[in-house]
């Protein structure tokens, strides 16, 4: 072995010694990035914005242009088998129909058994509401019914009330006459 070869290897050695501390161990970024990367696709999936309330199959809702997305709220489904709170059946649509008055008590008796929540930014104070009740009403359900039924929901302190429907284009409406498109 030549001195000049021995020389550079020394150099070799005492470099590697002071550029790595005794113990130390490397640090390996590949598993860390694959972890951040489907921690990252776990979030994007889980916190999406799209709310969607279950239909049933049953009922063919309505459709009309709208823009506002549905609430997280009670369901109030009227379908052929009559009304229903919350997935418990309440009445059936004949005697719905055929109740005198704007009132359904029996529908209003289970709608009160929601708890009582303060209104918010009235104002008032002690004022109270039930908070907001979503319908989903098949298309066949005749509008006086539908007026019954929003009728006993206001009657039961419901603050908003809203009809759930499907949504269609602005164009499918007939080129969008009244909403706001130019003719």
């Amino acid at each position: 072995m030549s001195l000049r070869t021995s020389a550079k290897r020394k150099r070799i050695v005492r470099k590697a010694q002071r550029t790595e501390t005794p113990g130390a161990v490397g640090l390996n970024l590949v598993p860390m990035i694959d972890i951040f990367t489907s921690l990252l696709i776990f979030l994007l999936l889980s916190s999406t914005a799209v709310q969607q309330i279950r239909t049933p199959k049953s009922l063919t809702l309505p459709l009309a242009a709208t823009v506002q997305p549905p609430n997280d709220t009670g369901v109030l489904t009227v379908s052929t088998d009559g009304v229903t709170w919350q997935g418990t059946l309440v009445m059936s649509l004949e005697d719905a129909q055929t109740t005198p008055g704007n009132i359904l008590e029996p529908l209003k008796a289970q709608l009160v058994l929601s708890p009582l929540v303060a209104m918010q930014g009235t104002g008032e104070a002690g004022k109270q509401t039930r908070g907001e009740v979503n319908i989903l009403a098949d298309k066949a359900i005749p509008y006086a019914l539908l007026k019954k039924i929003m009728a006993t929901c206001g009657d039961a302190q419901f603050a908003r009330i809203s009809l759930s429907v499907n949504r269609r284009s602005i164009n499918a409406l007939g080129g969008g006459a009244g909403l706001g498109a130019k003719p």
